[in-house]
């Protein structure tokens, strides 16, 4: 084990960059006892804990936060709060797992642009008084208010599909037979999914005239 100043010409310096929950402070120490030498960086976690931690967990987000806030999320996720199983239970922990998990197939445009959950809805039963105390059904889904803001209750409301496209950055603007509408409107017109259309368009490439012609095929 080798300990002493940090050498620039062995390893990048990451000193003061930010890696999920933790923030690189110092480099701690070099580990010869593995092949080519392990890194290991002081890291300051967002509850204010120091841990040294291997540089490489940290930097490829195998590990996001220190060891006791790691054990927090985890009592989160399996503590039955008498929701578990509802679709409020699963808007919930949709909403923890984007902002927190890097591996969520979601966390790239939440987590990793730095959106965060507020302390107070960490808890379920808090994040279930809000939800029905402003209007929540089964038929909405969570909205931020300002989209590029982060999860707490005076930037979010619960909000129709419809209402969500809409508030969303880069609102999509369709033009066709003469009209121009945003996309989600269109959809309400023709009675189509909005998300239907969203991929025929900008998943598959398909032209305006198809997307809006080809009627959705039915499961048998």
């Amino acid at each position: 084990m080798v300990r002493g100043v940090f050498q620039p010409n062995k390893t990048r310096d990451i000193t003061g960059l930010r890696f999920n929950n933790l923030t690189a402070v110092r480099f701690d120490h070099r580990d010869e006892r593995v092949k080519g030498g392990q890194h290991y960086w002081l890291f300051r976690c967002d509850c204010g804990n120091e841990v040294v931690l291997r540089k490489n967990s940290v930097t490829s987000n195998n590990t996001t936060c220190c060891a006791d806030c790691s054990r927090k999320r985890k009592a989160l996720v399996n503590t039955k709060h008498g929701g578990v199983g509802t679709r409020l239970y699963r808007e919930w922990a949709g909403i923890i797992q984007r902002c927190t998990n890097p591996k969520d197939t979601s966390w790239e445009r939440y987590g990793a642009k730095g959106v965060t959950v507020c302390d107070e809805w960490l808890s379920f039963p808090a994040f279930r008084e809000w939800a029905y105390a402003n209007g929540y059904d089964d038929s909405l889904t969570i909205d931020r208010i300002n989209p590029n803001g982060n999860y707490e209750p005076s930037n979010c409301r619960w909000a129709s599909v419809r209402e969500q496209a809409n508030n969303k950055q880069g609102t999509l603007w369709i033009e066709y037979g003469g009209e121009r509408m945003q996309l989600s409107y269109w959809a309400d017109r023709l009675g189509l999914p909005y998300h239907t259309l969203y991929d025929r368009l900008h998943r598959y490439g398909w032209s305006v005239e198809r997307a809006f012609a080809e009627p959705v095929r039915r499961a048998l």
